[in-house]
């Protein structure tokens, strides 16, 4: 009734007010002019809405002819080089494993690693370990045909308006990311998964996508597939995991950095054996670890008393600080994530109420793989090292990049040459390369010993090896560790320096001790290694290796000391020398270090090798480099490997400088290294007492290192520190190790001669004095010279032909009297030091009459060293400004030849290179 009445009112309201005012003609006009408006407007307005829907429609259409262009265009994109997807193609692809291979494209072998990829089948897979993965990873995996689009949508829409990734992905296209795509974040790969998703579905039942899914997901710790999980995480085969055990295995995929089951920490002394055993893991400090604590370095002992490290070799690497030891614990994250996988398998009606809380109670125990008992490679632990911090270079996690390398079935070209590794090995083999030879308590064979050869034109490695008879993996690698160097400094740091700031190898020096240019040095004033000979060109000190004239050399390089030792420390870090302590106050900002050796660390074989083939290269540095390419499992090139390469000295520096090593072998102590017919230059060098013994050397073809010392040991029983002996003929057991291995890499090569600078000229000189002499001259060679630098004497003197040959390189004694740890002493012997410097000295310098007190044996003959010349001097010593009588070296023989009156050559004074 209500209604109605209003609506009766409405009416009735309307009436009166159309009946009580009669329109008047103007009301009619203005009424009507009024109409026609409103009928305008009506029209304009109707114009304008359908123009802006036309415009949204058009808009809409466009967009939606573009979408479908764009989206057509980037499924052409995408599926234009799909691959054929069938169960056999996929399972070679889960069988493939990372090859290293020989620089001739032979196999070399797989990297070594405690989670080998080890594909099973499904049989050996628990129901209960499928059935936790279907539940949290595609909980409608066997109602979709290889891509749930409602969960995609979802997974999309979620993306669009919360910038978060849920995911979406069925088990299929994780498959397809696993083995045929790529880990990429774009639409082109989502695209190719789904495509290979639903071709899966066509040839592929479930059982069959869950088998490779499981055999190529990443489980974290570097375990590819659940076999390998399994053993990494529980020392177990897939098909004796629990259900909790499933559970947390199959949870760490969706972010395995996290997820892993376990983290490691450092030891805190409380720990009983059965809380470590199977829960101690071992690094490399080098790897990126902290220094040991000390709780850490006192529980060594008791780990090893316990059986607890694996063997001897990590024990003694613990012991010297170069390895730390971890302990695993369960990762919370984990057991978290594992107990959204048991309530998932509880909805889904995988697990009754009763398994599900006996799982979620279950104590979950951690246990690591037994170490491989594969022997160590230290070719391969390079190469390894190298390869991965390539990848990660080019854009890899440390995850992606280990897991690619162990596990990914790549393929890697190596610099190594299969013949010569292979000689190299059967001479470190062979026990009678290394005379004195002991087996140390630890069972390791002493003296240790290292070598490279390298093609120093290309960087290439063609051999290494590390050590002898190892037996441990990723311990220490005495071809990359560094040591003290000894005399095969002295080309790099002294004369390298001294010939590319004018100097030549004429110019002479007096070997006697003392009267150096800085105080420094005559307080220090170490022991001479020539016996005190006298007067001698820098081309005969490097051959005899004088470390007197090397310092004296040395000192001209700058005005003061310090400035000596920044040209010194420029060199040899351009020579690719890293492992200086050259900072403010660095120990190794000293002559000592930098003239004989006597670095706190040193240089590896690898570093000298690089060095020295820098001369070889015509002044040219090349970045040792051990592998040239990797191609992923499809043959995608992903590194092509160039060497860094940067110009040390001109040409012409350089092969002054192989002139002056050719003569260490021809003229001087290094005759052990030559091999038939074949040029060699190189240098000898030893440390105190001959505990480190080297030679560095190179052919027209290739530069070799060698390295033997023993190392620095711990007794396993006693825990005490092994003294260190010394190498048993010091340098000539290298160089004659470096000839036996160089002979055999050098078979079937032309005996070639080094090519020859341009701006290089030839003179005979003589040795003593630096005065251009002719040909047949006594006690002369002919060497090379630059241009503008040659020697400004003359002399006429040919006394008669030598009977007798230089003295075999005998042992060392210590060069210097200051005490420092592992100083460098080098090759030749120290009798007759003082009687010399009376000869040398002519009766005046530093007060010493010269009268002969010591007289000495000088290598065999007395030469010189008897006293019966005791420096009468001529013209008042070799500080009056005047000529001295110089006798006859020592390592030329008989001490009654009388060599002709000589004037001492002034060196030219040298400037500090450009920074």
């Amino acid at each position: 009734m209500g209604n109605d009445n209003n609506d009766k009112n409405k009416i009735r309201r309307k009436k009166v007010s159309s009946s009580s005012t009669k329109p008047t003609a103007s009301s009619r006009k203005s009424t009507k002019n009024s109409s026609q408006k409103t009928k305008s407007i009506s029209k304009s307005s109707k114009k304008d809405k359908f123009k802006i829907f036309r415009t949204v429609g058009v808009t809409l259409l466009v967009m939606l002819v573009l979408g479908v262009a764009v989206s057509t265009a980037l499924v052409f994109v995408a599926l234009k080089d799909v691959e054929p997807v069938t169960k056999a193609a996929l399972d070679k692809k889960v069988n493939t494993v990372t090859e290293l291979l020989y620089s001739d494209g032979s196999l070399m072998g797989n990297p070594p690693t405690d989670n080998k990829k080890i594909p099973i089948s499904i049989k050996d897979m628990p129901a209960h370990l499928q059935h936790a993965l279907v539940s949290i990873e595609d909980e409608r995996f066997y109602d979709h045909n290889g891509v749930d689009f409602k969960g995609l949508a979802k997974a999309t829409l979620i993306n669009i308006f919360t910038s978060s990734s849920p995911g979406g992905s069925t088990l299929d296209m994780q498959v397809s990311k696993n083995l045929l795509t790529s880990s990429e974040v774009s639409v082109v790969r989502k695209i190719k998964d789904i495509y290979y998703a639903l071709e899966m579905d066509k040839t592929l039942n479930k059982n069959e996508v869950l088998e490779l899914y499981l055999n190529s997901a990443y489980f974290g710790r570097g375990a590819i597939g659940v076999e390998a999980a399994a053993n990494a995480y529980f020392n177990k085969h897939a098909k004796d995991l629990s259900v909790a055990e499933s559970a947390m295995i199959v949870g760490i995929t969706q972010n395995p950095n996290k997820y892993a089951a376990y983290n490691t920490a450092k030891l805190t002394g409380n720990e009983t054996k059965d809380e470590l055993k199977g829960k101690l893991k071992f690094y490399l400090k080098s790897d990126g670890f902290d220094e040991p604590t000390k709780v850490e370095s006192d529980m060594v002992n008791k780990l090893y008393d316990w059986g607890l490290i694996p063997d001897d070799d990590t024990f003694r690497e613990l012991k010297k600080g170069n390895m730390v030891c971890r302990k695993v614990e369960l990762n919370p994250n984990a057991k978290k994530r594992q107990e959204t996988v048991l309530m998932k398998m509880l909805e889904l009606g995988y697990l009754t109420q009763e398994e599900h809380d006996k799982a979620v109670a279950e104590q979950i125990n951690i246990q690591l793989p037994k170490p491989s008992k594969k022997p160590a490679s230290s070719v391969e632990d390079l190469i390894e090292t190298d390869v991965i911090n390539s990848l990660i270079t080019q854009g890899y996690t440390e995850t992606e990049a280990n897991t690619l390398y162990f596990n990914g079935g790549l393929k890697i070209r190596t610099t190594i040459d299969k013949n010569m590794q292979s000689d190299l090995e059967t001479e470190f083999n062979n026990r009678g390369n290394f005379p004195g030879t002991e087996i140390g308590p630890d069972g390791i064979p002493q003296p240790q010993a290292a070598m490279v050869v390298l093609d120093y034109r290309t960087g290439k490695i063609k051999a290494l090896i590390g050590g002898r008879e190892i037996k441990a993996r990723k311990v220490l690698n005495r071809a990359t560790e560094p040591h003290q160097p000894g005399s095969t400094i002295k080309p790099l740091s002294v004369y390298t320096p001294a010939i590319d700031n004018g100097m030549n190898q004429a110019d002479t020096f007096s070997d006697a001790r003392g009267g150096y240019k800085f105080k420094e040095n005559n307080k220090w004033n170490p022991k001479t290694t020539t016996s005190g000979s006298g007067d001698m060109t820098m081309r005969k000190a490097l051959a005899y290796s004088s470390n007197t004239i090397a310092i004296k050399v040395a000192e001209q390089l700058g005005s003061t000391y310090n400035e000596s030792v920044d040209v010194m420390l420029d060199y040899l870090k351009n020579f690719g020398l890293s492992d200086l302590k050259d900072g403010p106050g660095g120990a190794d900002r000293t002559f000592p270090a930098l003239t004989l050796g006597g670095m706190t660390k040193g240089a590896s074989p690898l570093d000298m090798a690089a060095a020295y083939g820098t001369l070889a290269n015509g002044g040219t540095y090349v970045e040792p480099i051990t592998f040239t390419t990797v191609e992923s499992s499809d043959g995608q090139v992903l590194i092509q490997n160039t060497p860094e390469e940067h110009k040390v000295v001109d040409p012409e520096v350089a092969y002054v400088l192989t002139d002056m090593l050719k003569a260490v072998i021809t003229e001087g102590i290094g005759g052990a290294a030559k091999f038939g017919d074949m040029p060699v230059a190189g240098k000898t060098g030893t440390t105190n007492d001959n505990k480190d013994a080297w030679f560095v050397g190179y052919t027209p073809y290739y530069v070799g290192a060698t390295y033997i010392g023993d190392d620095y040991r711990i007794d396993p029983t006693t825990k005490e520190t092994i003294p260190r002996r010394g190498v048993s003929h010091g340098s000539g057991t290298s160089a004659k190790l470096w000839s036996k291995v160089m002979d055999k890499v050098h078979d079937g090569l032309d005996p070639i001669d080094f090519k020859k600078a341009s701006n290089i000229e030839f003179y005979n000189i003589n040795l003593l004095n630096g005065s251009i002499v002719p040909k047949g001259a006594y006690n002369a060679g002919m060497a090379a010279f630059i241009k503008g630098h040659i020697p400004t004497t003359h002399s006429s003197y040919t006394p008669p032909p030598e009977t007798t040959t230089p003295p075999a390189e005998e042992e060392n004694k210590p060069e210097t009297e200051t005490p420092s740890p592992e100083n460098p002493t080098p090759e030749n012997p120290n009798p007759g030091d003082n009687g010399n410097n009376g000869n040398n000295t002519g009766g005046n310098e530093n007060n010493n009459p010269g009268t002969g007190t010591n007289p000495g044996a000088g290598g065999g003959n007395t030469g010189g060293g008897t006293g019966t010349n005791p420096g009468t001097g001529t013209g008042g010593g070799t500080t009056g400004g005047g000529t001295e009588v110089t006798p006859t070296p020592p390592q030329q023989g008989n001490n009654n030849q009388t060599s002709p009156t000589q004037t001492t050559q002034k060196p030219n004074t040298a400037a500090k290179p450009a920074a």
